[in-house]
């Protein structure tokens, strides 16, 4: 993966967040319900307003997905 800014590295991931969440069928009250919360607002947080997810909601996300860590900050596919 190449080097990334802190705040390039946030918009990135909440794009792959969306394109995975998207690519499922799932809304951002769907993802959100599965991670445990009542609402899509920390969803739409990473999504939109590019939050910087600690480890534990990273592995959350990713358990919620479906998918592992490791394709969920896979950025190299993603448009800009």
């Amino acid at each position: 993966m190449r080097r990334v800014t802190k705040e390039e590295f946030k918009f990135l991931l909440g794009n792959r967040i969306r394109e995975i969440r998207e690519g499922k069928g799932l809304t951002q009250e769907n993802l959100a319900s599965k991670m445990g919360y009542k609402d899509k607002q920390v969803v739409n947080r990473y999504e939109n307003e590019g939050a910087n997810p600690t480890t534990y909601n990273l592995i959350q996300i990713s358990e919620a997905l479906e998918t592992n860590i490791s394709d969920l900050l896979n950025f190299l596919d993603l448009e800009t």
